[in-house]
């Protein structure tokens, strides 16, 4: 796991309700997701733009992913997701 993922996942897991959540790593991107089974459930996706910055994409109920006009470093598009989507976090089960 890349230093960007291990500092995403420190971040979470120092709010309280955020402890179900885990950190996958692909290519570019970085999604934080609730493993369920065979399957792991969606809640938001990091994107790196470059030079420390990067960009929010939120999952749709089409099962694709929608931008967000949301970019910065990795603290402070974190800090907004859980913020102002906090919603996006929630325990599934």
């Amino acid at each position: 796991m890349t230093q960007d993922a291990q500092t995403l996942e420190q971040m979470l897991k120092q709010h309280e309700g955020l402890g179900h959540l885990q950190v996958r790593e692909r290519g570019k991107t970085v999604t934080i997701v609730t493993a369920m089974g065979a399957e792991d459930c969606p809640h938001a996706r990091f994107t790196s733009l470059g030079a420390g910055a990067w960009g929010l994409s939120l999952p749709r109920h089409t099962g694709r992913w929608e931008r967000t006009p949301i970019t910065g470093s990795l603290q402070e598009v974190t800090a907004t997701l859980i913020r102002d989507f906090g919603f996006y976090l929630t325990d599934p089960r």
